[in-house]
């Protein structure tokens, strides 16, 4: 899909059901020439310096008189005049534009139109951008306050990016997913919607929409899986569960923001079928749920940010798709101040601006930005946010002659003032503990499982919130087997390490001031670090992380400055020890003042500190158990200029981070865990990867398990036949060992229930029924994306050239045979399929299919079985020569099934379900192609995976 800002090729209404809207200029804030298709180029922006020109209301007749001549004036003439002859219009009121419709169908009630009329420029181009790190700009005077956000998908943040208040840590993403039951990911999203409302938040940043395109990238473990249809229906429900606490919710990150190499600059290469059907289509989805924000990828695509893209934005997301809430920037994500603004991007965060505030009403005084055709939709739009947050005050007659200072709010980085409360309670404690087990998929499973009673089990293994608590595998296992028997002896060792940089320093480095934990960092004005202390802070780790807002001094922003981090040390352990240092800035690190490691001249980039800090530098110093030594990090921050263009996150961010870590006898840690393994009755080995190989800003390389993992389990096999290999991960990995243990259970991330969730499954006290939402191939060769993912990092391009074939679409195309299938999850008992019958649907309301089958329970327990219904696509397609998935998920229910008995499920399939985006069709009045149905005979399959197909039954569409 190419950029294209004319509005023009994005199709017309079809059976497909998609919302379609008006692709011209105009009234929608594109700063257009009355809507005519394919004419409502950017550079129509200049008509908005033509003298006054009167054109009369469509709905009420009077005479409207506009002009973009002098800020301000034009926007208080036309709210002001709604007012004045109380007009009685739609819901949808009009603010009279070009148009009598108001832009991009923005509504406007008495309260918003009037605080429009009494904004001056300069406050409307403040209000759109952020205070601080995480909160809006407040106008005190006008009563409009201040909106709060905070993160994010697994746990709600608060203002602190780095030691907040604590939280309940929820299952990952791709983990609610795997649940395949909407109905739990509604119920654990309801817990982060109170929590968001009880840290004063107002609108949650989640949930993560993108698709896990590959199984190298690195947030795959935000997301709902490989399938559009999956990620649209949870993160439906997501939304509603957040929002149905009164609190807002952010569909993220619009759109294709699907790996982390390059993440800022790699420009995607995505043609608009694939664009359609494949990563729009979640989006599409989630606005069933009426989500009240949404936010922009960072990636170009197709040649544009997406925050400067009037096609993905203005076009499809607003007047496509009628989509009328705030979009905000991923945070440093605003790229540009006009293109930016004309695509309907409307508020830049964090603050304080860098392309919005004076620099957004410098453009519109230039005039490259219209008052009423772009600010004015923005700034109604955010309004209309704050409103529903309760943050608009009653609005006075007039404005009140103020002085300018004092009428904007604080346009810096004080923290947020509200107290942020915690919540934890054993009703939450249960239903997560519950979500996270439902997650967990059993794989394979030779009878081992579930554990009984046996007179020894032994376990192996290797194994940012801020949450109550976390409950890990072996603690939960021991605790589940002495509640069993007693008798039972529990044995552990740790087999290998897997880090990629040594961990954090931990309760051993004390700060010199109090004892407690972590570090002291004093800030000077000085880069030598000479002169007086400018303030000093607290860090509770070896970890500095200065994001969020009051962590540097007001003073010091947007200067040169420096800090020193300090610290004392006392090991328990004599011996040689691995250090490192990572860090943003000029750092180096001290021991005793003697310098171990220089890291001031630096140039590669890692995925530390939000991509914005060096790769880790690496020393080894022989150290004295319970000798005492300082610990200090001399750091000089250089403010980066700010760039014409691309993203600006690097000006929020500073901080060090130090790993330390005792050199052990790997030999005789491998040898102690085999000898464990071999006297065991049950070895229960946990492996997998953590937040050191699968986190936000940086992508894996490979499908291997980290470090001698593989080898480690072969070798633990070889000694114990009763062996259940854990693994966990939000990705799929490679398993050459996969015929060898006798059962695998993948357990994702599952927060702070982690260790008790896998303890309910592996002893039965819940029977597994997690599904897979993305496919395990055996080699990443046989993944549709090898070939293109992640691009060429030289060039900052990436080719989709998988098209519509992602996951397991591409190896059903190619008849490739995975390791585990979509779908694919075992239970403790067993299921049949039978009796299935279609209903047709030719209500006008809604055309489509209900699919119905009878579950049969034919196992020795209860449990519960997902049914799941794929649909075969259109035969015009392969007849064209293009490229389609042999079937494709469109609807699945989850049902519980006593022992021994059969229950009905139902599967809506709309007509839209056999649907397709054709880009060259002679019959679409657009270039940009249209949704089409094609007449003809369909299948559509029922199943336990997209490889295990219990039953058939054609669809018809005449």
């Amino acid at each position: 899909m190419s950029e294209d800002t004319s509005g023009s090729g994005l199709g017309q209404t079809t059976a497909a059901g998609g919302r379609w809207g008006q692709v011209g200029g105009g009234s929608d804030g594109s700063g257009g020439n009355g809507g005519k298709p394919g004419q409502g180029k950017t550079d129509s922006v200049k008509q908005s310096k033509f003298a006054e020109q009167r054109h009369d209301c469509k709905s009420c007749r009077q005479p409207i008189w506009q002009s973009a001549r002098s800020p301000g004036s034009s926007s208080i003439r036309e709210a002001g005049l709604v007012l004045e002859i109380k007009l009685v219009h739609t819901t949808r009121r009009e603010l009279h534009g070009d148009k009598s419709k108001p832009p991009s169908g923005i509504g406007a009630n008495d309260k918003e139109a009037r605080l429009l009329s009494l904004l001056t420029l300069e406050e409307k181009c403040v209000l759109l951008s952020g205070k601080n790190m995480w909160e809006t700009q407040e106008i005190p005077h006008l009563g409009i306050g201040s909106l709060k956000t905070t993160d994010g998908p697994a746990g709600v943040r608060g203002s602190r990016w780095t030691d907040g208040t604590h939280t309940t840590h929820i299952p990952c993403g791709i983990s609610l997913a795997a649940t395949f039951n909407p109905q739990t990911v509604e119920r654990v999203s309801a817990i982060l919607g109170a929590e968001t409302k009880g840290k004063s938040a107002h609108v949650l940043l989640a949930p993560t929409m993108n698709l896990s395109r590959s199984p190298f990238g690195g947030r795959n473990f935000e997301n709902f899986g490989e399938d559009p249809f999956l990620t649209g229906t949870m993160a439906t429900s997501y939304i509603q569960g957040v929002q149905g606490q009164g609190v807002g919710a952010c569909m993220k990150h619009y759109v294709a923001n699907d790996q982390e190499t390059r993440r800022f600059n790699m420009d995607e290469k995505i043609d608009q079928r694939t664009m359609r059907e494949m990563y729009l289509k979640p989006f599409h989805m989630a606005l069933d749920a009426r989500p009240w924000t949404a936010m922009t990828a960072y990636p170009k695509v197709n040649g544009k940010h997406v925050d400067m893209s009037q096609v993905l934005v203005r076009d499809i997301l607003r007047r496509e798709w009628g989509f009328e809430e705030l979009v905000m920037s991923d945070w440093g994500g605003l790229n540009d101040t006009a293109e930016s603004i004309l695509a309907t991007t409307d508020l830049e965060m964090p603050g304080p601006p860098l392309r919005y505030g004076e620099q957004l009403a410098r453009a519109v005084r230039e005039g490259n930005v219209s008052e009423t055709h772009h600010i004015d939709p923005s700034v109604l739009r955010l309004l209309r946010l704050l409103d529903k947050a309760s943050l608009l005050q009653d609005v006075p007659l007039a404005a009140t002659p103020v002085n300018h200072a004092s009428r904007i709010g604080t346009n810096g980085t004080s923290g947020c003032s509200e107290e942020e409360g915690e919540i934890d309670d054993p009703q939450t404690r249960r239903t997560v503990r519950e979500a996270a087990a439902e997650g967990i998929v059993l794989l394979q499973n030779q009878g081992i499982l579930p554990l009984h009673q046996k007179p020894t089990t032994g376990g192996t293994g290797s194994a940012i919130v801020n949450p109550y608590y976390i409950t890990t595998p072996l603690e939960s296992i021991s605790a589940a087997v002495r509640a069993r028997n007693p008798n039972i002896t529990i044995t552990h060792e740790r087999a290998i390490f897997t880090h990629l940089q040594p961990p954090l320093v931990g309760n051993c480095l004390t700060n010199p001031d109090n004892g407690a934990p972590g570090f002291r960092v004093d800030f000077f004005r000085d880069a030598t670090l000479s002169g007086d202390i400018v303030s000093t802070t607290y860090w509770k780790n070896s970890l500095v992380y200065f994001m969020s807002d009051g962590d540097v001094p007001e003073c010091l922003q947007g200067t040169k400055y420096g800090y020193r981090a300090s610290a004392l040390l006392r090991p328990s352990v004599t011996g040689l020890y691995d250090w490192s240092l990572s860090n943003t800035g000029k750092a180096k690190l001290y021991i005793d003042d003697q310098l171990l490691i220089d890291n001031s001249d630096w140039t590669e980039i890692s995925g530390n500190f939000m991509n914005c800090g060096s790769v880790e530098k690496f020393a080894a110093l022989e150290l004295e158990a319970g000798k005492t030594y300082r610990v200090t990090v001399n750091n000089v921050v250089i403010p980066p200029p700010t760039p014409a263009h691309d993203n600006t996150l690097f000006h929020k961010i500073s901080g060090v981070r130090v790993g330390m870590l005792y050199r052990h006898d790997e030999t005789a840690m491998w040898n102690r865990a085999i000898d464990c393994a071999t006297d065991a009755d049950v070895v229960v080995l946990v492996v997998g990867h953590n937040n050191d190989t699968e986190r936000e800003g940086s992508d894996r390389a490979s499908l291997s398990l980290p470090g001698r993992t593989d080898e480690l389990v072969s070798a633990v096999c070889s000694v114990n036949k009763r062996v259940v290999v854990v693994s966990q991960s939000a990705c799929a990995i490679s398993m050459p060992w996969a015929e060898e243990p006798s059962a695998i259970v993948h357990a994702w991330y599952q927060g702070q229930e982690c260790g008790n969730a896998i303890a309910d499954v592996l002893f039965g006290d819940v029977c597994p029924s997690g599904k897979l939402p993305i496919t395990f191939p055996q080699k990443i060769e046989d993944h549709g994306s090898s070939s293109w993912f992640p691009g060429n990092p030289e060039t900052d391009q990436a080719e989709y050239g998988e098209g519509v074939l992602i996951g397991y679409r591409w190896l059903d195309a190619h008849r490739i045979e995975p390791l585990w299938p979509f779908g694919h999850g075992l239970s403790y008992t067993s299921f049949e399929i039978s009796n299935v019958s279609c209903q047709v649907l030719d209500r006008q309301e809604q055309l489509g299919w209900i699919v119905h089958a009878e579950v049969y329970n034919t196992g020795p327990c209860s449990g519960h079985e997902v049914v799941q219904a794929y649909v075969s696509p259109s035969a015009e397609i392969s007849l064209l020569g293009r490229a389609a998935a042999p079937k494709s998920l469109v609807g699945f229910q989850k049902v519980f099934v006593p022992r021994g008995e059969r229950r009905r499920v139902e599967i809506s399939v709309p007509r839209e379900s056999v649907a397709w985006f054709d880009v060259d069709s002679h019959r679409s009045a657009s270039p940009g192609g249209r949704w089409r149905v094609d007449p003809g005979s369909y299948q559509c399959y029922l199943g336990r995976s997209s490889r295990d197909i219990q039953a058939t039954i054609g669809l018809i569409v005449e």
